[in-house]
């Protein structure tokens, strides 16, 4: 009993702090220090922020994940003039457990000038370029200036010979640090300490699993950013980076509850209108909550939300207990719906082997559902009882998303020699040298359980797919078309097969793309587990198509054009 006393008096310690207006926005605020706080409050930095009054509490959480060392003296270093005149940068990892999709790594990115800051996630730091150049794209539109300076550790990911080539190219004036300096990239190294100190204290007070790590991390860099720094006289980094002040209405407990809205299109007349989940942050495509829903284990994003910031998530539970009732009142419980924007919601799987809830305790526990749309059909020639969307959901969750883990599977193993094997004998591709002035663009494995009609496993199918983002209008290719069939046209179809009896069949072309000529001249690398011995640095210049190139679908239809 004596733990279950600690937890509870924990717990009581915690819900008497949200009482305090101060207190909850500290909590809010990723346990940002209440001189922070005031100094935004009494500076006007932001909207939307109450009176603050400092406390001589002590906030557990913050010591526990925050303390440190007593600082060195430091002495006063060169500042930037203006937006992206000086960036520093630095990788910090590998952190377990992995997110989805196999994120092992967090790249930062912060401009002198503002200290604004900017993360991205990697599975391997062999990435990096990869970042950089999104990074730089993105910064320099937003600001119309050039990134003139880069500063960063001698890592070997920061000094490969295209980095540097890139970098040369582009008028990038690189600082490296000295051997064994890392206080020369000062800047970078404390607020990586910041940042992870900042997440600990957010998963700790939430109760939410480590492996919501980048959630965490993208919501103290989205805080950090509305945060006063001592680099920024009188405003916060993003009033000093796009010159507007930022309001932090939209600002709530991390991990705490959050209901959100079940759209009519997804839900029948007697359906709950609601449903409960976890609040992650902000999404960063649309002006919306970003939530997390434990029990079908899918990100949400929706703008018309009820939050509770007083709950967190009983990780033990194994279905919802509370529920909202059709008539409940939108602006009961504090409300704050974003400002000038639809209702928004997407969904995202994350893997049962990252699950909060371990796979175990999903696949014994989890209730499959059809979909509202799909009680209007009749499936016919299955068993009803046996539903294959059961089927479906389980053999999904072994699909392996990252090519390490599928090369220890045999059966993966030969899905990708019979993808090579027909790549090959169709002269897709020739091994050569990359010519001057041309770059390649990177391909991935992509891997899929092929299911027959009763829900059994027809073959695993892996797809050497091209990174297609990477390409260039004008340069990797001019034109894109893709013949497309509307759902009208197939539903017409199928309902005059149904009136009639007549039957249908399904052709399926293998391999369709590899059969279109390319006009362009792309190359790309060479696929992971199938680089040519003695051949390690050529590259392959494609005669034909691959899965992902935004030409593919235009090739092809030439192709059966002619």
């Amino acid at each position: 009993m004596f733990p279950l006393y600690l937890h509870n008096t924990a717990h009581l310690c915690f819900s008497a702090k949200l009482t305090d207006e101060s207190w909850l926005w500290h909590f809010r605020y990723g346990h940002l220090n209440f001189g922070g706080l005031k100094t935004l409050q009494q500076k006007n930095m932001v909207t939307g922020l109450p009176q603050i009054t400092a406390s001589s509490q002590v906030c557990e959480e913050c010591v526990i994940s925050k303390q440190h060392r007593n600082q060195f003296p430091q002495g006063k270093s060169w500042r930037a003039k203006k937006a992206l005149e000086l960036v520093h940068s630095d990788i910090c990892g590998p952190i377990t457990p992995h997110f989805n999709g196999g994120k092992r790594y967090l790249i930062t990115f912060i401009d002198d000038y503002s200290r604004k800051l900017w993360v991205y996630f990697l599975q391997e730091k062999s990435e990096t370029f990869v970042a950089f150049k999104s990074y730089k794209a993105l910064v320099e539109k937003e600001v119309g200036h050039l990134i003139k300076v880069l500063r960063t550790d001698r890592g070997g990911e920061y000094n490969s010979h295209e980095f540097v080539i890139f970098c040369e190219n582009h008028g990038i004036k690189r600082q490296l640090t000295a051997a064994y300096t890392p206080q020369q990239n000062g800047v970078c190294e404390r607020k990586n300490r910041t940042i992870l100190n900042m997440v600990r204290s957010l998963l700790i007070t939430s109760g939410i699993q480590k492996s919501f790590w980048p959630e965490a991390v993208n919501w103290s860099v989205h805080i950090l950013n509305r945060s006063p720094t001592l680099a920024v006289k009188n405003m916060t980094s993003e009033e000093a980076w796009s010159g507007r002040k930022p309001d932090v209405n939209h600002f709530w407990v991390f991990g705490c509850i959050a209901y959100t809205h079940i759209p009519d299109e997804k839900r029948r007349k007697l359906d709950n209108k609601g449903e409960k989940c976890i609040f992650l942050g902000v999404s960063d495509k649309s002006k919306a909550y970003k939530l997390y829903n434990p029990n079908t284990m899918k990100i949400v994003i929706n703008r018309d939300v009820v939050f509770d910031e007083k709950e967190t998530w009983s990780w033990n539970q194994n279905v919802v207990k509370e529920s909202i009732p059709a008539d409940f009142d939108d602006h009961e419980k504090g409300q704050q719906p974003m400002e000038n924007e639809q209702e928004v919601e997407v969904t995202q799987n994350v893997p049962i082997d990252q699950s909060p809830l371990g796979a175990d305790s999903q696949r014994s526990q989890r209730v499959q559902r059809k979909a509202a749309w799909m009680t209007d059909y009749v499936i016919t020639g299955v068993d009803q009882s046996d539903d294959p969307l059961t089927h479906f959901a389980l053999f999904s969750y072994c699909d392996p998303t990252i090519f390490e883990v599928a090369v220890k599977e045999p059966k993966w193993r030969k899905a990708m020699d019979a993808e090579i094997i027909a790549i090959e004998r169709n002269d897709t591709w020739e091994l050569c040298h990359l010519p001057k002035g041309q770059k390649t663009i990177g391909v991935k494995w992509v891997y899929k359980t092929k299911l027959k009609e009763n829900g059994e496993v027809d073959k695993h199918k892996a797809y050497l797919v091209a990174k297609g983002y990477k390409q260039e209008f004008g340069v990797d290719y001019k034109e894109v078309f893709a013949p497309v069939a509307r759902h009208d046209t197939i539903r017409l179809v199928i309902a005059m097969a149904a009136q009639n009896s007549w039957p249908i069949f399904q052709l399926d072309v293998k391999s369709t793309f590899l059969y279109g000529d390319l006009k362009e001249e792309v190359f790309i690398d060479q696929p992971p587990g199938y680089v040519k011995l003695g051949n390690e640095h050529k590259v392959y210049k494609l005669k034909k198509a691959l899965y992902g190139l935004k030409q593919a679908p235009r090739a092809w239809y030439n192709r059966i054009e002619t």
